[in-house]
């Protein structure tokens, strides 16, 4: 097992929670939204051998191209509105199992009329009549459950996190250098935000010259602007390949799935938010778990803080491991499945 994430105990969940028989895994993705939901998809698609699975998907030429590459069954929607694709997918293939990942708000008459034909599970979203699903799964360690404390139906925690299945085939470190002088950087499959622009100046100001290699995403939306700076000779940009992360002896990366993969490589992480949103998961990632360095909502960092906060991984006299807590792992697993078994309680 790599840190908190074991992924055959990941794969028995999903299997058993989602039964037998055709699954339709409905999700959203694109250079706009993000690709984590499409990469999740895919990985959880690898879970459901011997299990037909239909892929019901938004209009992206990207998803499409790697739906075909993994070999996955897809459907695009060309219908004016959500429930209306839904009904189509259950009249046309009549799964046993819809899986939803992705924040849109379905109606509770909707939900019980699905649920005459199908079992539906969400996934990362809790909407307002979501209590009538038969499951959600929040597929993190972040999630507050005191929010929702009338719904009985939401499974959380290390044990339901998705990841890339092409990090799950590498070895994650077995040890954490002496120093930092490598980082890697990743801002996700398209940074819709721009937020790559804001670590390269951070770094540049940094007295310490790093060696640094930046993971561009497959759909980076920024690349026209990328391509007019110069940049100093210690910046390497290279294509995303998840192999490459386990180049650095520490990485920068944005707040998502990306930060789980790195946990799960045991690569001290230095998390910036893009969202308020994911600002507020990152803080709470680490007031739990002390697994990564939360810097907070990328708008509202310092560059004396970061360059204070990474200046200081560096420093021989501080134990930087102690930071990460990847000694605690056991207490912090055993914790962890105290807070779902009471949530589930509930």
């Amino acid at each position: 097992m790599a840190f908190l994430i074991d992924s055959e105990k990941i794969r028995q969940n999903y299997s058993s929670i989602i039964g037998k028989g055709t699954v339709v895994l409905k999700f959203k993705a694109s250079a706009d939204i993000g690709l984590g939901h499409l990469f999740r998809m895919i990985t959880l698609a690898s879970y459901l051998g011997g299990r037909e699975v239909i892929c019901a998907i938004n209009n992206d030429k990207y998803i499409t191209e790697r739906l075909e590459k993994e070999n996955l069954r897809f459907v695009v929607n060309d219908f004016e509105t959500e429930k209306e694709f839904v009904d189509f997918v259950i009249k046309k293939y009549k799964p046993n199992t819809i899986i939803i990942d992705e924040k849109c708000e379905y109606k509770g008459f909707d939900i019980l009329r699905w649920k005459e034909s199908t079992k539906l599970i969400a996934i990362d979203f809790v909407g307002e009549d979501y209590h009538l699903f038969d499951k959600i799964i929040m597929p993190n360690a972040h999630f507050e459950p005191g929010r929702y404390i009338n719904f009985h139906n939401i499974v959380w925690g290390w044990d339901w996190v998705l990841i890339n299945k092409e990090i799950l085939k590498l070895k994650p470190k077995n040890k954490l250098t002496e120093t930092i002088n490598d980082i890697v950087v990743t801002t996700g499959g398209s940074d819709p935000e721009g937020v790559l622009f804001s670590i390269i100046d951070w770094l540049n100001a940094c007295n310490r010259k790093f060696s640094i290699k930046v993971l561009l995403g497959n759909v980076f939306k920024h690349k026209k602007r990328l391509d007019r700076m110069k940049l100093p000779e210690n910046f390497r940009i290279i294509p995303y390949d998840s192999a490459e992360l386990l180049s650095g002896d520490a990485a920068i990366a944005t707040f998502g799935v990306s930060i789980y993969e790195l946990i799960y490589l045991n690569i001290p992480t230095i998390c910036i938010a893009h969202t308020k949103e994911n600002a507020e998961g990152g803080k709470i990632l680490q007031k739990r778990f002390g697994v990564i360095k939360n810097m907070g909502y990328f708008k509202d960092i310092k560059t004396e803080k970061f360059c204070e906060t990474i200046i200081s991984l560096t420093n021989k006299k501080q134990k930087y491991a102690d930071i990460f807590g990847r000694d605690k792992c056991f207490e912090i697993r055993k914790a962890t499945e105290h807070a779902v078994k009471e949530i589930e309680n509930v």
